[in-house]
């Protein structure tokens, strides 16, 4: 049921229906922290990424001709339109799953949900979005969370942690990219097996800089790490992003995505044992806190349209 409605990506959705969508995409990419510990547990980060985007776009692919059809009406539209998506999307998980290989699934889960407070920044400083001096109060909030969550020491941020800082900001450029071009999108569903596509070919070439390449593991641990990451986080989650973003705000949709964070703790504590301490704990509530704030103060979905 859920691939069919994904491969057809034509309805346009309710904003109800797209703010709960998306929080099965949280969800989704909330486990994918724990799945990316898994992969690295026997391949590098450019290993992990190359093989989940064969995954995706192999199987998303076959997934798509099965249910659909080719379909080439608007095929060469979408490729082209998913270059920039892939190569932001190849981008942000590179330095993701470098940072996870330093930082914990937890951290690395708050870390990246900075991109929620940078997408209204971003679109206010270089796309001359209108914006608020609000977006900028919580921006400090979520920054001074941030810094709790480091447990307050600069000495407790650790490369790791930088890694996945990057990732945030890398992160909140393919937000704001898959809002401004969800519109013009023929299918959802393929335009995402396109992204991961071009995020393929983009991180390829990253393999000839190993001195080896891992294509067995001893456990089956990181190949179902790498198959949860493909088809999961990256076949359905995207996809439901792709879709979602046709019906709501980069902000209110950023806000959503936030829950990511959430879930990345919860799998983390129930599957890999990591724990925050208190004042941690505090600066995980206070950048939650400050996205609530801001989905309040930006309620705004786009206007739907017709059925395309």
């Amino acid at each position: 049921m859920v691939s069919t409605s994904l491969a057809s990506g034509l309805k346009h959705l309710t904003k109800n229906r797209a703010a709960l969508e998306l929080i099965l995409a949280g969800a989704l990419w909330g486990f994918g922290f724990i799945a990316t510990v898994w992969a690295l547990g026997s391949f590098t980060p450019t290993e992990t990424l190359v093989y989940r985007f064969i995954v995706a776009s192999a199987l998303g692919e076959i997934l798509y001709l099965v249910l659909r059809g080719p379909r080439l009406s608007t095929a060469w539209a979408d490729f082209k339109r998913a270059f920039p998506a892939g190569a932001l999307l190849g981008g942000l998980l590179l330095l993701q799953t470098i940072g996870l290989k330093y930082t914990t699934a937890t951290k690395s889960g708050f870390i990246t949900s900075l991109y929620v407070i940078l997408v209204p920044i971003i679109n206010a400083v270089i796309f001359k979005t209108p914006s608020t001096a609000k977006n900028y109060a919580l921006a400090i909030f979520a920054l001074f969370g941030t810094f709790m969550l480091m447990d307050g020491k600069v000495d407790h941020v650790n490369v790791g942690d930088l890694w996945t800082l990057a990732c945030a900001f890398v992160a909140s450029f393919h937000i704001i990219y898959i809002g401004k071009v969800s519109s013009k999108v023929g299918n959802a569903f393929r335009f995402n097996n396109f992204q991961s596509i071009w995020a393929l070919l983009v991180l390829s070439p990253l393999l000839l800089t190993q001195d080896n390449i891992t294509v067995t593991s001893s456990s089956w641990m990181p190949w179902l790490g790498v198959l949860v990451l493909g088809l999961g986080s990256s076949i359905i989650a995207f996809s439901i992003q792709i879709r979602a973003q046709k019906t709501l705000s980069d902000a209110t949709a950023s806000m959503i995505f936030l829950l990511e964070s959430p879930f990345a703790a919860l799998f983390g504590f129930l599957l890999l044992s990591e724990r925050l301490n208190l004042f941690q704990g505090f600066g995980a509530v206070i950048i939650l806190l400050a996205s609530v704030m801001q989905i309040l103060w930006d309620p705004s979905s786009k206007r739907t349209g017709t059925t395309q």
